[in-house]
């Protein structure tokens, strides 16, 4: 596939805003998203909700969390005969419509949800956004790739020592540990 990155490297978070901004120059291409391992949402597929999210958590070092994300859903029913995908125009009305019912952070971060009929939904960040010439892929006008990963659980007070984030001296531990045999993360 010939293409060129539009977007900031892996590895980096994605807000709502910056995100929208490296679409809205190219309404009139189709949208694929990957999903890695050579897998698409299919063509055909629908946003079906978009979510904004709030969410207040305290992890198993006993540290209060705090952050907004805004969430994509997708889905594709099985019964679907559209083999044609998504245009980034119909996308982002899409988003400007529930935009204006619901206030959305722009500078949440923004996530993607996938599941058709056959899978369980699981939800990605955004790895990358490129856009594909068209030349390789078969399309006439190329089209815009946004590389989904998966977003797996994590331990963040593991992730906090492992970074160093954390001074482990007088900080107050609410449990003795978070695994059934107290954990290697400090907490």
């Amino acid at each position: 596939m010939t293409s060129s990155t539009l977007s900031s490297t892996l590895g980096a978070i994605y807000g709502t805003h910056t995100f929208l901004s490296a679409l809205e120059a190219h309404s009139t291409l189709p949208l694929i998203f990957d999903l890695g391992a050579g897998n698409t949402v299919p063509a055909g597929y629908h946003v079906t909700e978009i979510k904004v999210v709030d969410h207040q958590t305290v992890d198993c070092g006993g540290v209060v969390n705090a952050w907004k994300e805004t969430v994509i859903q997708l889905w594709r029913s099985n019964a679907e005969t559209d083999d044609q995908y998504m245009t980034v125009g119909k996308f982002l009305k899409i988003y400007h419509l529930v935009a204006g019912k619901v206030p959305i952070d722009s500078q949440a971060e923004i996530k993607f949800e996938y599941g058709d009929e056959g899978a369980p939904a699981v939800n990605y960040q955004v790895a990358e956004i490129s856009l594909d010439s068209g030349m390789d892929s078969g399309m006439d006008l190329g089209s815009v790739w946004v590389h989904l990963r998966w977003v797996g659980v994590r331990c963040k007070a593991l992730d906090r020592r492992s970074l160093n984030l954390d001074s482990l001296e007088g900080m107050e531990m609410v449990v003795a540990g978070c695994g059934s045999s107290g954990g290697d993360c400090g907490c």
